[in-house]
């Protein structure tokens, strides 16, 4: 067993006991870890308040290789982080979207895996989300974009794209599901990576939910579990 530092996600916590907490969170060196904080629900810890998802915190814990609970010492806001996440927490929309984004990036991974670069693109969505003024979900869309491109499964828009020409209107097909063309557009613009560009982008709320619709059957398809589930349960 071995003292360990590491800048971490915070995930998910559930309170264990009277006191404790049980946190789940990615770290950049380790990937996802499972770790106990022990008492830190009583009035006496200073530090157990900052173990709230999408936190982004140094975590120090004891690592045991032969168990899949490490015990959790100590936790700070990282290195050149005043705070958590005001912005996000005191907003009923942007809550539901961070909280979709870390609900996601633990029901596709596994624990114990590195992979700075899924790291690095859920922090940058969740500072993002926090400083954007508005279209939220456009966070989301381009998180699950970007992270089936991590998992191995990247959509290919020109293969499993086409097009169908009617009387009135051109309409696009993805998989077995129908697109406008504004949200073929949209789609396109997440397969290009330009945050900026696809943040001033207003997405109808009719289109929001078939881009919604899709990713949530995307990913499904390609692991075992049904995502999403549990986060659009409680928020709606």
């Amino acid at each position: 067993m071995s003292i360990t530092k590491a800048e971490a996600i915070i995930l998910k916590c559930d309170n264990y006991k009277e006191t404790s907490k049980i946190v789940t969170f990615y770290s950049k060196s380790h990937g996802k870890m499972k770790g106990i904080a022990k008492g830190v629900r009583s009035t006496n810890t200073k530090w157990g308040g900052s173990l709230q998802p999408m936190a982004h915190l140094n975590l120090m814990f004891y690592l045991n290789e032969n168990r899949s609970l490490h015990l959790i010492s100590q936790a700070e806001y990282a290195a050149g982080y005043t705070g958590t996440y005001k912005s996000i927490y005191d907003d009923f929309e942007k809550l539901q979207t961070g909280f979709r984004i870390v609900e996601l990036l633990n029901k596709t991974t596994q624990e114990n895996h590195e992979n700075m670069a899924m790291f690095d693109l859920t922090l940058k969505s969740l500072e993002n989300l926090n400083n954007a003024t508005k279209n939220y979900v456009n966070v989301l869309f381009y998180y699950e974009f970007q992270l089936a491109k991590l998992l191995g499964f990247e959509i290919d828009l020109h293969n499993f794209t086409k097009k169908n020409i009617d009387k009135k209107k051109e309409n696009g097909y993805f998989y077995t599901q129908r697109f406008s063309l504004g949200e073929i557009k949209v789609l396109n613009m997440l397969s290009e990576g330009n945050f900026n560009r696809l943040m001033n982008l207003n997405i109808s709320k009719t289109s929001e939910r078939a881009i919604d619709r899709f990713f949530e059957n995307y990913f499904s398809n390609h692991l075992d579990s049904i995502l999403f589930l549990n986060t659009k349960k409680v928020f709606n």
